[in-house]
């Protein structure tokens, strides 16, 4: 069975998770275009809640930055920075989108992940294998 992971994951703040009527589905347009998902913390959490979470977040993107996997943020979330600085990452490419085609277009153009770059540059790899 091939490998079918995008190696694409998005940070994505709970507003696009649970959006109000009316506001961007963020996983709807995440989930069509292929993208996993890491939802951050409600906005409402207090900090001593938050930041626990916010911790397991940026060490599920450090083991999966070493793998090979993309990462992009949607939306925003106080204290994810320091998080990510504490394990050694930075804050990946953001967007704030007003709109699902804001979304749609931002995704389009992101890079291909480095895991897919290296299994399509391996020859007689399938461009889906999953790094050891």
């Amino acid at each position: 069975m091939p490998d079918e992971r995008s190696y694409r994951v998005a940070l994505v703040a709970d507003c696009y998770v649970n959006p109000e009527p009316g506001q961007v589905d963020g996983l709807a347009v995440l989930a069509a275009a292929g993208w996993g998902v890491m939802q951050l913390p409600d906005d409402g959490y207090p900090a001593e809640v938050a930041r626990p979470l916010l911790a397991e977040v940026a060490e599920q993107v450090e083991e999966f930055s070493r793998r090979g996997y993309g990462f992009i943020l949607v939306g925003e979330h106080d204290g994810l920075a320091e998080a990510l600085a504490h394990v050694g990452g930075a804050v990946p490419d953001r967007i704030v989108p007003a709109r699902a085609a804001e979304l749609r277009e931002f995704l389009a153009v992101q890079p291909v992940p480095p895991a897919l770059a290296a299994a399509r540059d391996r020859p007689g790899q399938a461009a889906t294998a999953a790094p050891e």
